[in-house]
């Protein structure tokens, strides 16, 4: 099976690299596309067939723009070009004459680049950037499966999509009654989980580190060099976040208040550019407005608690969080404020698309879902698919009792379904890199004549 990876550049490129290279031990070839020249060449001194995006763009002739953008927009399963770029972050500070003129630059590349290579998978990586959103519509398009990876709670962490970023984890039909055994090893699970208390991902740190200053350097070598045209690699403008970044954090300390002693209401607030966010539920991007609906709904003497997400430290406004702080009837707690003990001290939790919603099921606490997450749509939790919902549901959920054995059942099957392996940005370990490998090995590839796996069940389990 011919694997092709598409990263951008730096850590990220050189761990699928690894990736690649257990995969070639296990007889598969792989190809390597990233936006870097500097990613490209290093991986081809590791022996790989390896392309820079940028390389390849500059040979591509000229063409006129506004008949591209017509044929791009014909041709492939996206809304408009426009809506491809609007969610990367390199486009942010162009015009969008010259995002669109490099949109089109990137599906013209990677269109030439389909035709040599002809993988028989695709692995992109989640994200919001042009060249991700532009290899998977392709690849829809040629009838090419792409694997899309996801990191959950489980032993097995791995979820691994097809063709999608947006399903339930498993099918209804897997959701079937327990043997005394499965039934032990999900009890197993809760307990296990629960007594360790830790977060699904660790805190960001703001600050200055080693790692940070050595990252730094790597950038301005590449930036100064090879990937001297790279608008993904900006040492500048990351060195200047993180000091806006460090100023944030100092200054939200202000606005955190303790965990009431009076009933409450936990909801996570999402990362603000998360890919979710910005390209599966853009109509829940205001955060704002359905933590105002959703404290306006609650029971007297409620509270709705507020806690940042561990990867959102420092990179929230002030003006975001102030305003959410000053809301009636809303606590802003600090981030590093446990989570499962906030999951343990309320009465329910309210969730756009986050994991804490799952990992209240297994406190056995109500659950209102307004993002349908991987696990809404099963029976044990209130669903949502909008704001316009939230006020209705806010009302009647804290009276929801999720059904213990419906969340086993469903407990097992989504460990049944998920994988050895982490996404590189949980885990850029070499022994993840040989057990994504392994993982990703398993991957049965449609053959010629039958559908692709974009018509098969989203998620691949063991």
């Amino acid at each position: 099976m011919r694997f092709l990876f598409l990263t951008i550049q730096l850590f990220e490129s050189d761990f699928y690299g690894e990736v690649g290279s257990h995969l070639v031990a296990r007889g598969h070839e792989v190809t390597h596309v990233t936006v870097s020249r500097r990613s490209a060449r290093r991986l081809r001194e590791r022996g790989f067939e390896a392309v820079s995006l940028l390389d390849r763009m500059e040979r591509i002739e000229p063409a006129d723009l506004a008949e591209e953008i017509a044929r791009i927009e014909r041709e492939y399963e996206i809304e408009s070009v426009t809506d491809v770029y609007r969610t990367d972050v390199a486009s942010a500070s162009l015009s969008p004459a010259a995002s669109a003129t490099r949109t089109v630059g990137y599906f013209r590349a990677l269109e030439t680049l389909f035709g040599e290579l002809r993988p028989d998978v695709v692995v992109p990586e989640v994200g919001s950037e042009t060249p991700r959103t532009a290899a998977h519509a392709i690849a829809s398009r040629l009838g090419v499966p792409t694997l899309f990876l996801f990191y959950t709670i489980f032993p097995r962490p791995l979820r691994l999509y097809v063709d999608t970023m947006h399903a339930p984890i498993v099918p209804g039909e897997e959701i079937r009654p327990l043997v005394p055994a499965e039934r032990a090893e999900v009890e197993s699970f809760i307990a296990d989980y629960t007594s360790r208390a830790q977060p699904i991902r660790a805190h960001r740190h703001v600050g200055i580190t080693m790692e940070r200053v050595r990252r730094a350097g790597a950038y301005v070598v590449a930036r100064l060099g090879e990937d001297r045209n790279n608008d993904y690699l900006r040492p500048g403008h990351w060195a200047a976040d993180h000091a806006r970044q460090l100023i944030r954090r100092a200054r939200a300390k202000s606005l955190y208040r303790s965990i009431p002693s009076s009933p409450f209401v936990y909801f996570p607030l999402h990362v603000v550019d998360d890919y979710k966010i910005e390209r599966v539920i853009p109509h829940l991007a205001d955060q704002t407005a359905i933590v105002e609906r959703a404290a306006a709904a609650l029971p007297e003497g409620y509270e709705l608690v507020l806690k940042e997400h561990p990867l959102s430290i420092g990179r929230n406004t002030l003006t975001l969080l102030r305003g959410l702080s000053e809301i009636p009837r809303v606590r802003l707690v600090d981030p590093h404020t446990n989570t499962h003990d906030l999951i343990e001290r309320s009465k329910a939790v309210a969730v756009i698309s986050s994991t804490v919603g799952l990992e209240a099921l297994l406190y056995r606490k109500p659950v209102l879902t307004i993002g349908r997450p991987f696990y809404a749509g099963y029976g044990i939790t209130v669903d949502v698919d909008s704001t316009d919902g939230v006020a209705d549901a806010m009302r009647g959920f804290l009276e929801f009792q999720p059904d213990e054995e419906a969340i086993a059942r469903f407990l097992h099957a989504a460990m049944r379904r998920c994988l050895p392996g982490a996404p590189v940005l949980v885990d850029a370990s070499s022994r993840n890199a040989e057990r994504l490998a392994t993982t990703l090995s398993s991957f049965q590839a449609p053959r010629p004549g039958r559908p692709s796996a974009g018509r098969a069940p989203a998620a691949m389990g063991a």
